[in-house]
């Protein structure tokens, strides 16, 4: 399948973009590339890894790095939740894709990813997960070219996914 535009799903942690990034790109053979694992690989080491010793921010300006660098090659790309952060980042994917929010409830995310811990999540160490939902749910509504209800199934998001490529 040949898709004119790349598709990029931005959301939260534990929404299900990488899980939905990889479903997609597989069922219908596209490229696919997970942001943060190409910050991983850059640096060798975790996400959790990388806060630790550089810090939230640091992360942020990676994800900023690594998406600067992208281009349609990839026809499904994952963005870190943080992604949102760099409005540079974010007008250097909508050149060439289709930016999905992957809009799952806080209450599907805090089961999702418990306090986040272990996760490489982009904020400052007092920032709650519920603080940093409040104050990114508002990027992702902006940014998003087109929204999906993440807290239903797999299968269902799917669907939702193809209704739009299709």
């Amino acid at each position: 399948m040949i898709l004119k535009k790349s598709i990029s799903f931005i959301g939260m942690a534990g929404c299900g973009k990488s899980t939905i990034g990889k479903i997609v790109s597989q069922k219908y053979d596209l490229s696919f590339c997970d942001t943060d694992e190409l910050i991983e690989k850059k640096y060798n080491a975790s996400m959790e890894d990388i806060k630790i010793k550089f810090g939230y921010k640091f992360i942020r300006e990676a994800e900023e790095e690594v998406i600067m660098g992208l281009d349609n090659k990839y026809k499904v790309i994952s963005t870190g939740g943080s992604a949102v952060y760099s409005d540079r980042a974010i007008k250097h994917l909508k050149q060439f894709s289709l930016l999905i929010f992957i809009d799952a409830s806080f209450s599907d995310i805090k089961k999702r990813i418990g306090d986040a811990s272990g996760r490489g999540f982009a904020v400052p160490k007092s920032f709650s997960v519920e603080e940093a939902y409040s104050e990114r749910l508002p990027l992702y509504k902006k940014y998003q070219d087109k929204t999906i209800n993440g807290s239903e199934s797999i299968g269902k998001i799917i669907n939702q996914i193809e209704g739009i490529l299709f």
